[in-house]
């Protein structure tokens, strides 16, 4: 049986790499790969071995513009569901936490960088058992990698959803002691053995060869669920097996290790077996595939690189013609009659004298040269600038300078023209990201069973990011019907020029503080972050002492001018009660003038009187009046 499957396996494996060498890609990827990476002269002959060989690699800044380009712009899978039930904020959470650890940011550049060389780009998904990941029901934790275009077979590869085919085939170059770890326990081990690598196209050197073997990897349906087996030449390692997880025979393992009674589990084992029967079972393949072009009725694209490699040849030769005529007349040639030299080299030494002796004055002379027309070099000029207009990677794509006087809302109007082709490219990477997102989510509901995991939420009150824990389980999504959407959002595009402009913006305006300017500084732009946050911290502690002692100061100063405001206040109402008596004496010494006053006059009736009948008053009346006087004049008023 096993010399059977690992027969039909070698079967599927050469059709596969038949069906690639008859559209040419085992002969044109790693051609592009050379050429991206400046390999661009065939080796040299007897007759061309003192050619120049300069390469003007014009196809890596076209290919590199474009990967910055269409990752220029952020994009995150977002899983929506519309059941009140289902605690879709944790399963958001618990996949972005999953995507870190996967570093799938760092596997979507790999990605493109294969789009944009080979034309194509895998993502294989897989659960590694011998992960440290959690404790549960399945050990373990998700992995990925990027599989090469000419290392992954379909069983119809004119089919552009991978979804839709009958098997999806990958070979790898792994160990052999490894394979033999991984092998099923009634698999003769000694059967594995290193093998010649019969598809290395790239001509690849391995460092020991003895040590490794072609291992495939199938997977399969079979009725409706995902299968996988994996075999080498000489043996199956691996026989077919549901890529869903079998709760009773992980958790039994783990009953059994721990030494417990695997015949009387507990109650809390009975518990978990029960919610694992109501795992999904696993429909999707876990490769995720992806292309940078499509080509017509084939799942493997076509690169950036295909189109330019003419022209990349064209350059790189008119360019050795005008070094080789340089090189070629660096040294003028002379003609030399016979007997004219006599023994005599001519070394090009400055300042060599040479004897004629022919005795004519013509037996040596020196060859008339035509210097090499600069035809070449312009045309080679042009030839740059038009490649990368058609490729569309132009400096309004790249961010050179366009023109000094051109305004910042023209150059932007511009940009974003350039920016049109691309959007294309970045839309088709989104889709794929979608496709991404629904093969992680049946990972994430199958397997992980009590994943704590850690994440950041914004604090309501102090609006700051706080770190907080949760606990996720996939039985709480396992028996839920739901859609998940994967979408792709578009973010705002990373440019460190805009964030600083943005910055400073900000922090003229006052919006932020200069702690919080120094935080959101980009960390590729400055390279002493922390000493600068340190630095500003000290500042702000010794300007907080110095405040507090100034506050101090204020205090004091405050403290005497309240004592001398006290001491004032006093006064003016000891000043205040003063006016009010004298104004009350005032005013009883005007009422004293008016009696007087009356009293002097009915005084001068008496003395009047007194005169009439003889009487002698003369002295009494005289100091009646000196003292009436007296009295009216301190009241301001006269007799």
């Amino acid at each position: 049986m096993q010399s059977e499957n690992v027969t039909n396996l070698w079967t599927l494996y050469r059709k596969g790499l038949d069906y690639q060498n008859s559209i040419g890609l085992r002969d044109k990827i790693p051609m592009h790969v050379r050429f991206y990476e400046g390999e661009q002269w065939p080796r040299a002959t007897e007759a061309t071995k003192n050619l120049p060989r300069p390469v003007v690699n014009i196809i890596k800044m076209i290919c590199r513009n474009k990967k910055a380009a269409i990752l220029s712009s952020p994009v995150r899978i977002i899983y929506k569901c519309y059941k009140a039930e289902v605690k879709i904020d944790k399963f958001n959470r618990f996949s972005e936490y999953v995507l870190k650890e996967l570093k799938q940011d760092k596997l979507d550049k790999d990605a493109i960088d294969d789009a944009v060389k080979k034309g194509s780009y895998f993502f294989h998904y897989y659960w590694d058992s011998e992960a440290e990941g959690i404790d549960g029901k399945a050990e373990g934790a998700l992995r990925a990698e990027i599989i090469d275009p000419l290392n992954i077979f379909f069983e119809n590869p004119c089919q552009l959803d991978e979804q839709k085919q009958g098997w999806i085939l990958i070979a790898s170059r792994e160990n052999v002691a490894t394979v033999r770890a991984i092998a099923d326990k009634n698999v003769d081990t000694s059967l594995i053995v290193s093998d010649t690598y019969d598809n290395n196209a790239y001509n690849q050197q391995e460092q020991d060869e003895n040590q490794l073997c072609t291992v495939l990897t199938r997977y399969f349906r079979k009725n409706g669920e995902i299968y996988c087996e994996k075999a080498t030449k000489s043996c199956v390692i691996k026989a077919p097996f549901p890529i869903t997880p079998d709760v009773q025979k992980a958790r039994m393992e783990i009953l059994k290790e721990n030494g417990e009674d695997i015949d009387a589990p507990n109650d809390s084992f009975a518990d978990d077996v029960n919610t694992g029967n109501d795992i999904p079972k696993a429909k999707l393949y876990p490769v995720v595939a992806g292309c940078y072009e499509k080509r017509d009725g084939s799942i493997y694209g076509l690169s950036e690189v295909e189109g330019l490699i003419p022209n990349q040849k064209a350059i790189n030769f008119n360019i050795a013609m005008s070094l080789l005529n340089a090189q070629e007349c660096a040294w003028g040639k002379y003609i030399a009659l016979p007997n004219a030299l006599k023994g005599q080299k001519i070394t090009n030494v400055p300042g060599q004298v040479l004897i004629d002796h022919t005795g004519t004055g013509n037996g040596i002379k020196k060859m008339t040269e035509t210097s090499m027309h600069s035809l070449p070099l312009e045309i080679s000029d042009k030839l740059i600038g038009q490649t990368r207009n058609v490729a569309g990677a132009t400096e309004l794509l790249s961010g050179e300078i366009v023109s000094s006087t051109m305004s910042g809302a023209a150059i932007a109007q511009l940009q974003a023209q350039a920016q049109m082709p691309i959007e294309e490219l970045r839309n088709e990477f989104w889709e794929v990201k979608k496709k991404q997102g629904l093969v992680i989510a049946q990972f994430l509901q199958s397997f992980y069973y009590a994943q704590v995991f850690a994440y950041e939420e914004e604090n309501a009150e102090t609006r700051n990011l706080e770190g907080k824990q949760d606990i996720f389980s996939s039985k709480d999504y396992a028996g839920a019907k739901f859609d998940i959407v994967a979408e792709a959002t578009q973010g705002t595009r990373s440019s460190v020029a805009a964030d600083i402009i943005l910055l400073e913006n900000l922090l003229a305006r006052g919006a932020i503080s200069v702690e919080a300017y120094i935080k959101a500084y980009p960390d590729t732009a400055v390279g002493n972050k922390s000493e600068l946050l340190r630095l500003i911290k000290l500042e702000a502690e010794g300007h907080l002492v110095t405040a507090n002692a100034t506050i101090e100061q204020q205090k004091q100063a405050i403290g005497q001018m309240q004592k001398i405001v006290d001491d004032i206040s006093s006064t003016i109402k000891e000043n205040k009660e003063l006016n009010a008596l004298n104004a009350e004496l005032s005013k009883q010494n005007i009422e004293l003038a008016k009696q007087y006053a009356l009293l002097y006059q009915m005084a001068r009736l008496v003395y009047a009187e007194a005169e009439k009948q003889g009487i002698e008053l003369k002295e009494l009346k005289e100091e009646h009046e000196i003292f009436a006087r007296q009295i009216l004049k301190d009241n301001g008023e006269t007799m």
